[in-house]
This record gives C-alpha cells, sequence and structure tokens, in this order.
C-alpha cells in the first residue's frame, strides 16, 4: 500500500470559501495535538504534516503552537480539560470590555487568557508566515474560546483570517459583541458542536452570553447539519429560575449523562473523519 502524503494525512488544503471536512478533521487533529507533551508536538508537525516552522505558544494558562508554511498558517490552542468542577468555576467569571468598542462585552477570564499571549502570536506569524498563506485559527474547548478571540482582535486591527474552526466551544461574550464579531467575520467562524456537549452550552444564555459562529452540528449518527431548523428541539432547555450556574451543569448533567463524553476531542474527530469524502464541500 503507498505511503499517504501529508495532504492526506493532514488534509487543511481548500483555501475556498464555506466550511470544509477536510479542514474541519485537520483542524481537529491540530487541537488534539495540542494536548500532547510538548516535545512531541513538533515531530508531528513538521514531518507528519509537511509544516515547514513551529514554535510554541506557553502561557501561564494558555498554551498551543504556531505552524507555517507557503501553503498556510496555522494557530492552535490548547483547551482545558473537561472537570466539571473547573467549568463551574469558569461560570462564575463577569463581563469585561470587548475589542470592539461598540458595547461588546467579553468572558473575563476568556479575554485576559488571549490578551496574556496575543502579541507573542502576532509576532511569530509576522516573523514565521508568508504573508499571502491563509490563516486558520482553532481549538477545543477553552482552546476555542481562544481562537476566537483572537479571530477578533485581529478583525480589529484589520489583520485577514481565512477560517476559524472551533469544537466544542464555549459562548465568549454578550450579544453586542456576537454582532460586532459577525459583521467583519462574515461566515469565516465555524462552530462545530457534537450532540449533547455539556461546554458548547456554557455559559449559559440567562447570564446573557451568546454564541458567535455558524454552528455546524454532529448528531449521533455523525451526520453534519449546517445551522439545522432542528436546532431548536435538540437545544437543552434547563429552566434558569432559581438556579445558579452551578446547578445549571448539574441540571444538564442530569438530562444528558454522556454530556462530558460529547465534548472529548476524540470524539469530535472520530465523527468528522467518518464523513464522506462527498460531504466536503460548503455547507
Amino acid at each position: 500500500m503507498p505511503e499517504k502524503s501529508s495532504s492526506e494525512i493532514f488534509p487543511l488544503c481548500d483555501t475556498g470559501k464555506g466550511f470544509k471536512i477536510g479542514n474541519a478533521i485537520a483542524c481537529a487533529l491540530a487541537s488534539k495535538a495540542t494536548y500532547l507533551a510538548p516535545e512531541l508536538i513538533p515531530k508531528i508537525v513538521i514531518d507528519e504534516w509537511g509544516f515547514t516552522d513551529y514554535r510554541r505558544i506557553n502561557g501561564n494558562h494558555i498554551q498551543g503552537f504556531v505552524a507555517t508554511s507557503k501553503r498556510i498558517t496555522l494557530v492552535a490552542f490548547r483547551g482545558s480539560e473537561a472537570h466539571v468542577s473547573n467549568w463551574q468555576d469558569n461560570l462564575d467569571a463577569g463581563f469585561v470590555p470587548g475589542p470592539f468598542n461598540e458595547g461588546d462585552r467579553l468572558h473575563r477570564g476568556f479575554a485576559q487568557g488571549t490578551l496574556q499571549l496575543l502579541h507573542e502570536i502576532q509576532t511569530r506569524i509576522k516573523a514565521l508566515g508568508d504573508p499571502d498563506a491563509p490563516l486558520f485559527l482553532t481549538g477545543h474547548s477553552l482552546g476555542a474560546a481562544l481562537a476566537t478571540l483572537t479571530a477578533a482582535s485581529f478583525y480589529n486591527e484589520s489583520r485577514p483570517v481565512h477560517s476559524v474552526y472551533g469544537f466544542g466551544s464555549p459562548r465568549v461574550g454578550c450579544r453586542h459583541f456576537r454582532k460586532s464579531y459577525q459583521s467583519r467575520d462574515a461566515g469565516r467562524t465555524f462552530r462545530v458542536v457534537n450532540q449533547h456537549d455539556l461546554i458548547a452550552r456554557t455559559p449559559p444564555r440567562f447570564l446573557r452570553y451568546r454564541h458567535v459562529g455558524l454552528l455546524r452540528y454532529l448528531d449521533d449518527n455523525a451526520a453534519i447539519h449546517a445551522d439545522p431548523n432542528t436546532w431548536q428541539r435538540l437545544l437543552l432547555y434547563v429552566n434558569p429560575k432559581g438556579r445558579n450556574p452551578r446547578e445549571y451543569i448539574n441540571a444538564i448533567l442530569e438530562r444528558f449523562p454522556g454530556a462530558i463524553d460529547d465534548h472529548r476531542i476524540e470524539n469530535y474527530l472520530e465523527k468528522l473523519q467518518s464523513l464522506s469524502d462527498r460531504n466536503d464541500k460548503p455547507l
């Protein structure tokens, strides 16, 4: 059997508009790689995936990498472990002003994490990448939130972003942030959600948080749906009356015991890889 090429192993190659299964798989692979021991990642990124350069992102609580080639520039952020106690604490964070100065507000913890390393990321992209190469941002869980907020900062500075692929992203800002982000993003951010993923439902809407990006929903049969009309029936509605954020999470887990398992990046990747090539078209 012939050996697979790097583009077959890491199929991030389609620079057309819209959601692409190959790009989603590649970004999920990159998001999964961020969880590996740092010394293992360069060999995968350069030797197996065909990138020409790699630099680690390493802050107090933020990790990931920048990978560059003549073809593409990729920034991948590491997520957080799916420990319920950690996310219960995250839910209590308040708002801080957003980047657009249009009444937009962001989750304090996510915004501070992005600000911590934004200059480093910008510097490394400029130093390593081809300025004409399309820029992809990706991450899982907390990493997806960081990818979105990095894109927001880039949009605010009129820096081009090709696509953002977030897996199991929490909500990151208020409705004003969503409006400002969407107007600049113009359909380049794809929010992939696996079934009953717990983290994709936090922080809850009753705390005035809203999602951004175009929804791509993975169902129980590994089929993918683009902003499905049935999404309102699939969403978990939990009556917020009398509940604090911790009680909200417990209510989700009580109704959907698999909500934590649905959040695992391995399960996202498995479902995406099961989709046939005929689905590799704008969705």
